[in-house]
């Protein structure tokens, strides 16, 4: 069959992975994208995936972020266009759609990037059963009538031997205010789907901090420096909130 020249022919076993797993990480460097999807079994000419980010772009469905450095590569964010194509095949988000006013902002570059930092590791690893990214978790939110207490940042399920196991990850790479942690205390207070938090931090002066802001926190709780984990995955020694280090996969489980 022929095309008209310079239209856009949609693969949907192709491209709509892609600009589903640009939307859902929010940011993602041209690297990071590819090993995506590669580890899906989506895509394992690099010169395959090349052409195809480029006629996204191209056409308007996904952007290249400017004025972005120290990423390695180009950096992508979904366009309107992506999102609408996304939703006529099936693929709708309640916090992320056609009609939101405002994309991902561009402050929000380098945590997304860490984030898919430590989930392209677990995967390599094949310890990553499943990963729900903030846009899936406050989509469910939004609309479940048993909602997660917070919008985590990822809902990760881990292969610890022949089973399974849940926690919640969130990045740090700032501090909050003393009222913003007040709030999110409540909420992990009152989470009763979640057993298990990991917080990720950009250092030990952040680290320490949430070990101080969260040690009432009557809930399993874990500390480590993002980059470490990114190197050790479930073998990093974490602190918990009383300040006493083990292995992340004991306190897994």
């Amino acid at each position: 069959m022929r095309y008209a020249k310079g239209s856009l022919v949609i693969n949907p076993e192709r491209d709509i992975p892609l600009l589903r797993q640009v939307r859902n990480s929010k940011f993602v460097s041209h690297h990071q994208l590819f090993e995506f999807m590669k580890l899906g079994g989506l895509d394992h000419s690099r010169n395959c995936f090349n052409w195809r980010v480029k006629r996204l772009v191209d056409s308007g469905q996904i952007s290249v972020c400017q004025d972005v450095y120290g990423a390695g590569s180009a950096v992508y964010r979904i366009a309107k266009d992506g999102l609408t194509l996304l939703e006529h095949n099936g693929q709708f988000a309640t916090v992320l759609h056609s009609r939101t006013e405002h994309l991902p902002h561009l402050s929000q570059v380098f945590h997304s990037l860490e984030l898919n930092a430590v989930r392209l590791a677990l995967a390599r690893a094949n310890l990553l059963a499943d990963w729900q990214s903030e846009v899936e978790v406050a989509s469910f939110n939004t609309i479940s009538r048993s909602p997660y207490q917070k919008d985590y940042d990822a809902i990760v399920d881990v292969w610890i031997g022949d089973r399974t196991v849940r926690f919640a990850l969130e990045y740090e790479r700032t501090l909050k205010s003393l009222k913003q942690y007040e709030s999110i205390r409540a909420a992990l207070e009152a989470e009763h789907q979640i057993d298990c938090v990991l917080y990720l931090t950009s250092g030990m002066e952040v680290l320490l901090h949430l070990v101080h802001e969260f040690q009432s926190v009557r809930k399993r709780m874990a500390f480590a420096d993002a980059r470490t984990v990114e190197r050790h995955l479930l073998d990093t020694i974490v602190t918990n909130r009383n300040g006493i280090t083990a292995k992340f996969s004991e306190v897994l489980q």
